[in-house]
């Protein structure tokens, strides 16, 4: 089956998660189109996407920065931050279908292997972001996932429709998560922690620069969902040279920056992981 039949019947069997983003009503599938009772129609790419963003926007990042981060996250890079969302969603889960939103999902690895490691089958993800390149290139690599191009601020689904909400080393948008989380649902968002990159910080900022907390960032979070859980992980990734060039890409430390004296023998990972049930029940 190609990629656009597969994505079509992909959102016809959910296609309950999704609103016009030009009138907010319910959407079906006609072929391989979208549309709505008021007749606004959105083609569903040949690439296996689709595209719900009203007006184009700037690309911040490249083609070549979304390739080297898929590199550097099937690598393992993360691996540990996945598994630990993993575990604390399978504890909360129930048998009924699940539908799981990650909400500037880039290019898609996270989404992808926190589903794997949880291997539900009644769990559709579901991945937004507002770069086209981020998500042709999750589409690119992973099928089974329904991979949307949208703004995240006006974000093209019905109220109320998601178990799961993942917001990963990503801005936030605390008024649309209330708005799309169930009653039941829960909320996942994963934070940078002060010795994050730390490797790499030493080596392209001033001292002053390097210094980072996320007080603030939890403070928010918390003002939205206040019987909010914090954890920590925190671990040394080994650095394999054949790696280095993309994971020195990867990130907003070095760009602008001259990359040819960096030499990474090991990264520290460390990343706050805020949960929070709805406040809605």
């Amino acid at each position: 089956m190609k990629k656009i039949e597969k994505t079509a019947r992909l959102i016809e069997k959910h296609d309950q998660l999704f609103a016009c983003p030009i009138c907010g009503r319910e959407i079906k599938v006609e072929g391989n189109t979208v549309r709505c009772p008021g007749n606004h129609p959105f083609d569903i790419a040949k690439k296996g996407y689709i595209n719900l963003l009203m007006q184009a926007s700037p690309e911040d990042y490249s083609k070549e920065l979304f390739n080297d981060r898929h590199t550097i996250i099937m690598a393992g890079m993360y691996r540990q931050m996945h598994i630990m969302i993993a575990e604390q969603l399978k504890q909360v889960l129930s048998p009924s279908d699940t539908a799981c939103l990650d909400v500037g999902c880039g290019e898609g690895s996270h989404l992808v292997q926190i589903l794997e490691y949880i291997n539900k089958e009644n769990m559709i993800g579901v991945g937004i972001d507002i770069s086209k390149d981020g998500i042709m290139t999750a589409a690119k690599y992973y099928e089974d996932v329904i991979w949307t191009v949208g703004d995240l601020s006006k974000s093209p689904f019905q109220s109320k429709q998601f178990d799961i909400i993942l917001n990963i080393l990503s801005p936030a948008n605390y008024h649309e998560f209330s708005r799309l989380l169930k009653a039941t649902g829960l909320m996942i968002k994963v934070i940078p922690q002060a010795n994050y990159l730390r490797e790499i910080r030493e080596q392209v900022l001033d001292e002053e620069k390097r210094k980072y907390t996320n007080d603030q960032t939890i403070e928010k979070f918390r003002k939205h969902f206040p019987e909010m859980e914090k954890r920590r992980v925190q671990y040394k990734w080994q650095v394999d040279p054949v790696y280095q060039e993309a994971l020195l890409n990867m990130t907003p430390l070095t760009w602008g920056k001259d990359k040819a004296n960096l030499s990474l023998e090991e990264v520290t990972i460390d990343l706050d992981i805020l949960i929070a049930k709805s406040t809605q029940m």
